[in-house]
């Protein structure tokens, strides 16, 4: 039995393979450790709120407490309404308005639905984890459905589209090939200096040569594999040709950068899977969040000095969130600009009114939007799509103007956001939702990680590290047996002494340290290969597209647990 904040009591519901010591050690909230100490309610609120438990994530969403304090409004369910005509799109434009989808769909008109949210930008071939994040909502709404016809919950995918094309990893992806620099294959969008700053929704998608270029890299990954493991390569080769196609149809449709990663994402989750994932792009659902903007900026002040309030509360205990110490000075919102690109925003008061005004970061031009009177403040839809939010607003938006019940985290900088986020949400007067973690490593080895661990002979990613210590470890040896050696060599030459009888023992071991700095490069390759998180090519090539998700899935009904690594078989 559980006990959760909200002081209900949590049963088990779904099978855990689990040891109780094993649980004890695997809590999610060991990812907020930093902040446990921190003698500060809210947050030691928010934090104990977040499950460790798929069972626990499920009784909350089945409770009386989640489905009374997450309840649409008039307003939320109106906006609602006007959310769902760019989800239709969205799908339309990527040919998977499927019938699941669309009864997906329907649930937004529905006043009894709750909506479960997860973000993230529009990677190139995104990492395990950005699926994950839709496999835990989708697993929570399958079995809350199967165990309460009355339940209606909605998956929400926000793609965020207006990140400058600048963050590498909207442009590179990974896959583990010791046969490459550092350990690492690298998928690269090339680009250029002047599109650096442009937002991925309004660049355009790679070329098709790209495209092409891509493909013959992976497939030589593949077929160039030395590993005595028994790896079917043309199974591998079959599994890489499957993706290509739905790659190269997303690509056929996408009219932008963000869309062809988008197209590649909904494709396999909502045809490949059949899963009832909406997608959405943050850039096309602006006026969804007008009279959100209007309270933001009206409340200005207000918002500003719980933003400040909260960064100076940890930069006064020392602590880092990643959130920027003058992240305060900022304008709720980015100014868009005709370029293509953005401007950071600052406020400035003209009583009665107020001033957005920031310099894009391409173009370099001023731009400017002002409203006369900051109390009757009102935001046009034409005004609404030159906005897009910054990253603490977007989850302040989403609660406040659709009455999101339940957002999933990832494990990297959205954790310090959160935390910050939920004094902000305090101040602020807007109830913060559920929020769900599923960060388990996945154990598996593709062809890539077995190539590795044979360059090392070596069975187990584990003792790598411990290998590349050892040989360091000897390096480090010859090198004190070879500093005497060298510091007598360069006395008998001082002294015209002959050094014949020296060199030999010198030579010898600069042999055995060119040899051992061989090995410490390459097992420092290894180690990279293996500690990457390789992007989703990896795991389609691997185990299948299809085959992937459901061992996702059955390992996390199995473990009950979401911090318990995920272990893949690619012989399933």
């Amino acid at each position: 039995m559980y006990t959760n904040l909200y002081g209900r009591r949590i049963s088990m519901l779904v099978g855990n393979s689990a040891t109780k010591e094993e649980q004890v050690r695997s809590e999610v909230k060991a990812l907020f450790s930093k902040y446990q100490s921190i003698e500060n309610p809210t947050i030691k609120e928010y934090i104990s709120s977040i499950p460790d438990t798929l069972t626990e994530a499920l009784n909350i969403l089945l409770s009386s407490w989640f489905n009374e304090n997450y309840s649409s409004t008039d307003y939320t369910l109106a906006n609602r309404k006007r959310l769902g005509q760019y989800i239709k799109q969205f799908h339309t434009q990527a040919n998977t308005l499927n019938p699941r989808v669309t009864d997906s769909l329907g649930l937004l008109d529905d006043p009894f639905s709750k909506i479960l949210v997860s973000i993230h930008q529009p990677n190139l071939f995104a990492y395990g984890g950005v699926y994950k994040k839709i496999i835990l909502l989708e697993t929570l709404r399958d079995i809350a459905e199967s165990k309460n016809s009355n339940v209606k919950l909605i998956n929400l995918f926000l793609i965020v589209d207006h990140d400058f094309l600048d963050d590498m990893w909207i442009r590179t992806a990974q896959l583990p090939s010791v046969r490459h620099k550092g350990g690492i294959l690298e998928i690269r969008t090339p680009v250029s200096n002047s599109k650096r700053w442009q937002m991925v929704c309004n660049t355009a998608p790679p070329p098709k040569n790209i495209l092409d270029s891509w493909k013959k890299q992976v497939k030589l990954w593949i077929k160039n594999a030395s590993t005595t493991s028994n790896f079917d390569k043309i199974f591998l080769l079959q599994n890489l040709d499957d993706l290509w196609d739905e790659v190269e149809d997303a690509f056929a449709r996408s009219k932008s950068y963000a869309d062809f990663n988008a197209f590649f994402q909904t494709k396999v989750v909502n045809n490949l899977w059949g899963y009832k994932t909406l997608f959405v792009r943050l850039s096309d659902i602006s006026p969804v969040f007008d009279k959100g903007f209007e309270f933001l900026l009206s409340n200005y002040d207000k918002y500003s000095n719980a933003v400040e309030k909260a960064e100076s509360y940890f930069v006064q205990r020392k602590i880092s969130t990643g959130v920027s110490s003058t992240a305060y000075l900022n304008a709720p919102v980015w100014i868009h600009c005709r370029c293509g690109s953005k401007a950071s925003a600052k406020v400035r008061k003209v009583d009665p009114g107020i001033i957005l005004r920031g310099k894009c970061k391409s173009c370099k031009s001023y731009l400017q939007i002002g409203f006369e009177n900051v109390q009757t403040l009102k935001i046009s839809e034409e005004v609404a799509q030159r906005f897009s939010p910054r990253a603490i607003p977007i989850l302040l938006l989403l609660s406040r103007e659709l009455g999101i019940g339940c957002y999933t985290s990832g494990t990297g900088g959205s954790v310090g956001y959160t935390i910050v986020g939920s004094l902000i949400f305090k101040e602020l007067s807007i109830k913060m939702p559920l929020t769900l973690v599923w960060p388990s490593d996945d154990k598996y080895i593709g062809v890539g990680q077995s190539e590795a661990l044979e360059c090392v002979q070596l069975k187990h990613k584990t003792e790598v590290v411990d290998y590349l210590q050892k040989v360091r470890t000897e390096y480090s040896i010859r090198s004190k047996e070879i500093k005497p050696l060298l510091v007598k060599r360069n006395r008998l030459v001082e002294e015209g002494k002959s050094i014949e009888a020296i060199l030999p023992q010198i030579f010898l071991l600069k042999e055995q340290q060119r040899k051992i700095r061989s090995m410490i490069k390459i097992a420092e390759k290894v180690k990279n290969s293996l500690q990457i998180k390789p992007c989703f090519l990896d795991y389609g090539i691997n185990f299948g597209m299809r085959n992937v998700e459901s061992q996702w899935r059955q390992s996390l009904i199995k473990n009950d647990n979401l911090m318990l690594p995920s272990v893949l078989n690619s012989k399933d």
